[in-house]
C-alpha cells in the first residue's frame, strides 16, 4: 500500500477547470446582456396655436330692387267625369259612353296621328242602326238621293228619320273622338268639313247646320241633289273647294268630291265609271279622311262597273288604297261597316242580300258589320210616327 497522498479531480484538471469556470462566468453574462433592454423615452411638447381675432369690415345687405313674386305649386286637379249617352225614350241606336276616372298623357287625338287608346280611354262603340263598331276616327257616308227622299211629305219621312237619327248620334260621340259626314247619291259625294274634326260642341252643331236645310217635308223638288248648280260641277275637280249657294232642300253648304282621275286609274282602272254612288264616298273616307271606322248607309250596291257590279274588284281596290295610306299593317286599316235601308212597304229579303251577297266581300274584306233596316218606323220618335201617320193618310197613294 503507497503512502503517497490522492490528488484531487480538480488539482488533475486544474486548467480543464479554469476553463469550464470561465465559460460559465461568459454565458451568464451574455444571458444578462440580452435581458437588459435600454429604452429611451423621447417626450416631446405639444404645440400650441393661439387663435388671433381680425377685425374685418361688414358691408350692409341691400334690398332687392325688384319683386320677386312665389308661385306656389298647385296639385293637378284630378279629372273625375261620367260620359254616358243621352236617356232618349226612344228606340234608335245608342253610344255606350266610357266612364273617365283620370287622363294619363295628353290628348293624342289633337293631331289626328295620336291613338285615344294611348292616353286611357275606350273607344265608344258605336250603334248605327245596327251596324256596330269601335273607332277613333268615324266617318259617316249617307245617301240622301231619291230612294231616301221620297216626292211627298209620307215618303220623306224616311229621309227625315235618318237626318235625326244621324244627329243623335253626332251629339252623343265624346268630345276626344274625330269624326266627319258625307251625303251622296249616285253621281255626286257632298262632304260636310273638307278635314276630320274632334267632336267637340261647336263641330256638333256643324252637323245640326248643314244637315237643316236638307228634306224639307213641303215644297216641290225631287231630292237633295236635284238641280245643283253649276258651281257644284266646277268644285268636283277642285277639291276642297266649298259652295254653299245651293237649293233650300239641299245641304247648307258643300264640298263636292270626286277621286282624282290619277287615283281612279291607279286603284280602279277597268271600271267604265270609276268610283260613284257609296264608292265614291268611302273613297273619300280613306284618301282624305284617313278614317279607322266607315259606316256606309245606303238602299242599294251601285259600283263602277255597272249591271250587277263587281264586289271583289273593288274590295281588292280599297285594299290597295289602304296599303299606300295606312301602310302594310291591316290592323291599321278602317273597318267598312254597311246598313242597307229596305224600301218602305217592302219585304227585307231583298235588303239583306244586297247585304250579304254584294255588300259581303267589302264587309269580310274590312272586319266590318252589316244590317238591315226593315222598317224605318223603328227608328222613330213618337211625335215622329204621329206626324207620319197624319201623312199616311194623306199621301200613301201617290207611292
Amino acid at each position: 500500500m503507497s503512502d503517497k497522498p490522492k490528488k484531487r479531480f480538480f488539482a488533475n484538471h486544474a486548467k480543464s477547470s479554469a476553463l469550464l469556470v470561465s465559460l460559465v462566468i461568459h454565458a451568464i453574462l451574455v444571458v444578462v446582456a440580452i435581458s437588459f433592454v435600454a429604452v429611451t423615452v423621447i417626450q416631446k411638447e405639444d404645440k400650441q396655436f393661439e387663435a388671433k381675432q381680425v377685425v374685418r369690415p361688414q358691408q350692409k345687405l341691400k334690398k332687392l330692387q325688384v319683386p320677386v313674386k312665389m308661385k306656389k305649386r298647385k296639385p293637378k286637379p284630378k279629372l273625375r267625369k261620367r260620359l254616358v249617352a243621352k236617356n232618349l225614350d226612344r228606340k234608335v241606336p245608342e253610344i255606350q259612353m266610357p266612364e273617365i276616372t283620370g287622363i294619363k298623357g295628353g290628348i293624342g287625338a289633337m293631331g289626328g296621328d295620336g291613338g285615344a287608346a294611348s292616353i286611357g280611354f275606350t273607344m265608344p262603340e258605336i250603334d248605327f242602326f245596327g251596324a256596330k263598331a269601335s273607332g277613333e276616327k268615324v266617318v259617316f257616308v249617307v245617301h240622301f238621293g231619291p230612294a231616301t227622299i221620297g216626292r211627298n211629305p209620307f215618303s220623306r219621312m224616311t229621309g227625315l228619320t235618318i237626318r235625326k237619327r244621324l244627329e243623335d248620334m253626332v251629339n252623343g260621340m265624346p268630345e276626344y273622338t274625330l269624326f266627319n259626314v258625307a251625303c251622296y247619291w249616285m253621281n255626286d259625294t257632298w262632304a260636310m268639313e273638307p278635314n276630320i274634326m274632334l267632336a267637340t260642341p261647336a263641330n256638333k252643331q256643324k252637323v245640326m247646320d248643314w244637315m237643316a236645310p236638307v228634306n224639307p217635308l213641303e215644297g216641290e223638288y225631287a231630292h237633295c241633289f236635284s238641280k245643283s248648280p253649276k258651281s257644284v260641277g266646277a268644285a268636283r275637280g277642285s277639291y276642297p273647294k266649298k259652295v254653299d249657294k245651293l237649293p233650300f232642300y239641299a245641304t247648307k253648304w258643300a264640298f263636292p268630291y270626286v277621286v282624282p282621275s290619277n287615283l281612279e286609274q291607279k286603284y280602279l282602272s277597268d271600271a267604265k265609271k270609276g268610283y260613284v254612288h257609296w264608292g265614291r264616298g268611302v273613297a273619300w273616307a280613306i284618301l282624305e279622311q284617313k278614317a279607322d271606322t266607315i259606316f256606309v248607309l245606303t238602299t242599294n250596291y251601285i259600283d263602277g262597273w255597272g249591271g250587277g257590279g263587281n264586289p271583289s274588284k273593288i274590295t281588292s281596290s280599297y285594299k290597295k288604297m289602304c296599303l299606300d295610306v295606312y301602310g302594310p299593317d291591316k290592323k291599321l286599316w278602317p273597318t267598312i261597316n254597311v246598313v242597307v235601308l229596305a224600301k218602305a212597304g217592302k219585304d227585307s229579303t231583298g235588303a239583306n242580300n244586297v247585304l250579304n251577297s254584294k255588300f259581303g266581300p267589302v264587309v269580310k274584306g274590312f272586319r266590318g258589320d252589316g244590317s238591315v233596316i226593315d222598317d224605318i218606323t223603328d227608328y222613330m220618335t213618337d211625335d215622329e210616327k204621329v206626324l207620319m201617320r197624319k201623312y199616311r193618310t194623306e199621301y200613301e197613294n201617290e207611292n
